[in-house]
């Protein structure tokens, strides 16, 4: 049986077997508890075991008192905003976002529409572990009602900040692939208003997810085909929350997700000041982004919650991470697929130029990702042995190890999400980052297998 998996802001599990109705109504009265009864807005992806967690939730928060604003089947980035522009007290957000359907999720958003940091985050765990919930008598349990408005006040949100006249000039030609997610039909629905011509694919949010729902390269195949095919402009692959986009250049180049940040950054940061946040695991191209615009990059932990709440503490001008997620913290406090996208079209438009040729302006580097599953008691040696090996390197070690080198970088950590210990390494040269890939995955197996120390 897969672990019940406790993140920062965050609890995710495989439903029916660690994510079960009792683990749901427990967390949901925990956060309740949490915020003393007062308004939540709980929203859904559009996973089959989204009705059985909505159910789980509502009951939970209800018997704290707390009134819900109901949502229903909408992204992420939705709950967020609902949550900051109506002052509620928090939110709850019903997806797994990137995993496959057998994974769902809470992710727990606190007032300012932010994810929990990691002591609101322990104070909720505090409550779950104790049990002792706020309870409501019969006449005190809190109403449901249903917010209709509420994506459509979102869009306005998000077309405000656009330009939508260099957009509506620009009348570009789009794709986009919203793996039967939460993005499915408000998609074509946001990027018509700017002015784009749009051919949807996989835009039914019924859940039924045609491949991978993450936005990386190897899940882009169908939309890069298509792109080329109909001679598009772009193309967006989301996740199935909408947090995260990843994107294939015309002709059908599929960018992946690692692009999407330092093309986004360098719009930004022509008329923003500040510094840059990314996380360990993001492509130097970000440095390379900054250093054109005179700015400092901080590094934080992999991860929106730690992102975002940096951003905030640095009072930075974007942040984001090499996943596709990007914040602007002048309009929001969260990762938004949809602000990504606009801000890409836009810097297109404004720019006169190709999504290629964005890309090409970014410094050439070779990235290889990998993950190795392992069980928890094998995690954490896995790593520890990592640190001894390279301890000669100064590791930086706020997030597993990551180890830098003037031509190379290589990242071992345990992943947040599944049970896996991810290594990620980018290099100038091909064969250095393979040669690097492939010994370190090597290291962890034979750790695992018993087979010595690294």
């Amino acid at each position: 049986m897969k672990p019940l998996k406790i993140g920062i802001s965050w609890v995710r599990g495989v439903v029916g077997e660690t994510l079960t109705p009792g683990v749901l109504v427990d967390f949901a009265c925990a956060f309740g508890t949490f915020v003393e009864g007062a308004p939540v807005a709980v929203g859904h992806d559009s996973r089959r075991s989204a009705p059985m967690l909505r159910a789980a939730v509502l009951a939970g928060l209800q018997s704290c008192g707390c009134p819900i604003v109901d949502l229903g089947l909408v992204p992420t980035p939705i709950v967020q905003h609902v949550v900051r522009s109506r002052r509620l007290a928090g939110g709850i957000s019903l997806t797994a976002s990137h995993n496959d359907a057998r994974w769902n999720a809470l992710k727990f958003i606190g007032r300012d529409g932010m994810l929990l940091n990691p002591f609101q985050s322990e104070a909720v765990m505090d409550i779950y572990h104790l049990g002792e919930f706020q309870k409501r008598p019969w006449n005190g349990l809190g109403p449901v009602r249903r917010d209709a408005e509420a994506v459509g006040r979102y869009l306005e949100f998000v077309w405000s900040r656009l330009d939508t006249v260099a957009l509506g000039r620009a009348k570009f030609s789009v794709v986009t692939d919203a793996c039967s997610g939460a993005g499915g039909g408000l998609a074509r629905r946001f990027l018509e208003r700017l002015g784009c011509r749009v051919l949807a694919l996989n835009d039914a949010a019924d859940g039924e997810f045609p491949h991978a729902p993450e936005p990386n390269v190897s899940n882009m195949r169908g939309l890069a085909s298509v792109v080329a095919s109909v001679r598009a402009d772009a193309g967006f692959l989301l996740n199935i929350d909408v947090d995260r986009v990843g994107l294939v250049a015309d002709g059908g180049v599929a960018l992946g997700e690692e692009c999407v940040f330092p093309i986004v950054a360098d719009y930004v940061l022509e008329s923003a000041r500040g510094s840059v946040v990314t996380t360990l695991s993001t492509s130097r191209m970000v440095e390379a982004v900054a250093a054109r615009r005179r700015r400092g990059v901080v590094r934080a932990r992999v991860g929106e919650g730690y992102v975002v709440h940096r951003v905030v503490a640095e009072h930075a001008a974007v942040g984001g991470e090499g996943s596709g997620g990007i914040v602007v913290p002048k309009w929001t406090r969260w990762f938004d697929g949809f602000l990504s996208m606009g801000l890409v079209l836009e810097c297109m438009a404004r720019r006169r130029a190709r999504l290629s040729e964005l890309a090409a302006k970014l410094p050439r580097y070779h990235m290889l990702k990998g993950a190795v599953p392992s069980s928890s008691e094998h995690v954490y040696p896995v790593i520890e042995s990592f640190r001894r090996l390279y301890r000669e390197q100064d590791p930086k070690l706020d997030d597993g190890v990551r180890v830098d080198w003037a031509d190379a970088w290589l990242h071992v950590r345990a992943s947040n999400t599944e049970p896996l210990v991810r290594v990620i390494v980018e290099a100038e040269d091909p064969d250095r980052a393979r040669e690097l890939f492939d010994r370190s995955l090597d290291q962890i197996r034979r750790l695992q297998t018993g087979r010595g120390e690294l």
